[in-house]
């Protein structure tokens, strides 16, 4: 398992199949915070974002309406 944190946001990726890891260690915005010397075993991290604060797009549209 490999833990990766981007440069922009701060958040941390972990990936556990090798594909992955070698895949991200050619990314410009990503750096590895784990050494390969951690083998400990843990549970996977669930990554969960926070939702945007509001919704994207035009409001929906209101029908039948009477003032």
């Amino acid at each position: 398992m490999a833990t990766f944190k981007c440069l922009t946001s701060g958040h941390t990726v972990t990936f556990t199949f090798q594909h992955d890891i070698d895949s991200m260690k050619g990314h410009q915005g990503y750096i590895r915070v784990d050494t390969p010397e951690d083998k400990q075993e843990e549970a996977p991290i669930a990554i969960s974002l926070s939702p945007p604060a509001k919704r994207l797009g035009r409001p929906r549209k209101i029908e039948n309406v009477r003032n």
